[in-house]
């Protein structure tokens, strides 16, 4: 709906466009499966007794258990460089981005680390990682509301991370200056307990979900369009803030304990509410691409909510797009932050909370909610109409500088101020 947000951003957008909370807790002791202990915060939403206990790791970790003990073929010395691979539609491999376009200045890794193989390959096992063993006093609970699995949390996460930004004593340094640091968030995300496929598949923003350890996870894309897992230098735990502070994952940290055998854990849930798997299917081997549909899941047996049902479910690879290449379901939200492009390092941006107003409605120059609702799942450049009370504001879709959704601009640009 419009308000007067949207109006501060049309009249403040002219100037942007020519550019491009609650105290932290104790940390959540982790469960048997080194996932947090999934607790109800005292200040949660009223619900009945069935629907607020707490959901534990244990009771919902939908893994499908067999003594098959975890093999692979995979070759983490020459994984394909993802660079570019992304697409308006949703095809294996690929990330189908709801982006048309990436800042060529965003920042992120300032040169090729020598993992590069130089023949389109990375050799992960030579990768640097960000010095540095840092704890956190990490938040997060996890509760069933109705048909809501809802969450709270910090975005600060339940292991040690390195130093950020990164020291110029570390040889990191070299490869990645992020000068960013790592600060609290106020995380507020509501998914469907029970998610259903929608009609097609849905295009993927910044980010993509959140883990168990309670860290966001973004998409497989660094602001420039590169293959950020291979590019981009994280931490032991393949973890680094972007600009805002948001502390967050490319792909599947090493720091989430799986299983020993089987099926893998649970590990998080994407933005459509499907849950996020390691990196092993039934039969104990080491998922594969092709082993994957458009999204990056597949369905079969696994256990959801105490029971084992046929159910689709998203893995994790070390083959890019690493998480997640679209959404098989209706994503609830598409971002948790703004100005959160994956590997911005240098740019512009606010943080913000989910399933509240962007910052940009608090007169920031950045764009409100129901301008990014205006332009979901159409392209750049598509003509877009946002409902005011004086009627429609017809406009075209464009990509704010610094971030990773298109938004209503009113046609013709905006009005200056």
């Amino acid at each position: 709906m419009f308000n007067r947000s949207l109006l501060t951003w049309i009249m403040a957008s002219s100037m942007v466009l020519s550019a491009c909370i609650g105290p932290a807790g104790t940390p959540i002791s982790p469960n048997s499966q080194g996932h947090p202990a999934q607790t109800v915060n005292d200040q949660a939403p009223s619900a009945t007794a069935a629907e607020s206990a707490p959901v534990t790791a244990d009771a919902d970790a939908g893994e499908v258990q067999t003594n098959i003990e975890h093999h692979s073929n995979v070759d983490l010395t020459h994984l394909t460089v993802g660079d570019g691979k992304y697409t308006s539609s949703p095809q294996p491999g690929y990330v189908y981005t709801c982006m048309t376009s990436f800042n060529g200045n965003g920042g992120g890794a300032g040169s090729a680390g020598n993992w590069m193989n130089g023949d389109g390959t990375w050799d992960a096992t030579r990768k640097a990682v960000v010095d540095g063993s840092v704890s956190w006093p990490s938040s997060f609970t996890v509760f069933i509301q109705g048909d809501r699995r809802v969450f709270t949390g910090n975005d600060l996460p339940d292991h040690a991370t390195g130093n950020f930004p990164i020291a110029s004593s570390d040889d990191a340094y070299a490869y990645d200056r992020n000068p960013n640091s790592i600060k609290q968030q106020t995380i507020t995300l509501s998914l469907p307990a029970n998610p259903t496929a929608a009609a097609q598949p849905n295009c993927v923003g910044g980010e993509v979900g959140i883990m168990l350890s309670g860290v966001v996870i973004f998409s497989a894309f660094d602001a420039e369009g590169r293959d950020a897992p291979a590019h981009e230098v994280q931490d032991d735990c393949d973890g680094h803030p972007q600009v805002s502070g948001f502390y967050h994952y490319h792909n599947l940290s090493d720091c989430i304990a799986d299983n020993t055998s089987g099926h893998s854990a649970l590990m998080g849930y994407a933005f459509d509410g499907f849950g996020i798997y390691g990196y092993y299917g039934e039969d104990g081997a080491e998922v594969v691409n092709a082993d994957l549909d458009q999204c990056h899941g597949h369905t079969h047996q696994i256990e959801w909510h105490g029971q084992m049902v046929e159910m689709y479910h998203y893995h994790a690879t070390h083959e890019f797009p690493y998480v997640i290449g679209c959404f098989h379901g209706e994503p609830a939200v598409r971002a948790l932050s703004t100005g959160e492009s994956p590997g911005q390092q240098n740019g512009q941006g606010q943080s913000g909370t989910a399933g509240r107003p962007l910052q940009g409605e608090q007169g920031n120059g950045q764009p409100p909610q129901a301008a990014f609702e205006a332009c979901a799942n159409l392209t750049l450049n598509s003509t877009c109409s946002v409902i005011t009370p004086n009627g429609d504001l017809n406009g075209t879709c464009m990509m704010p500088p610094g971030m990773t959704q298109l938004a209503c601009v009113p046609a013709g640009g905006p009005p200056g101020p």
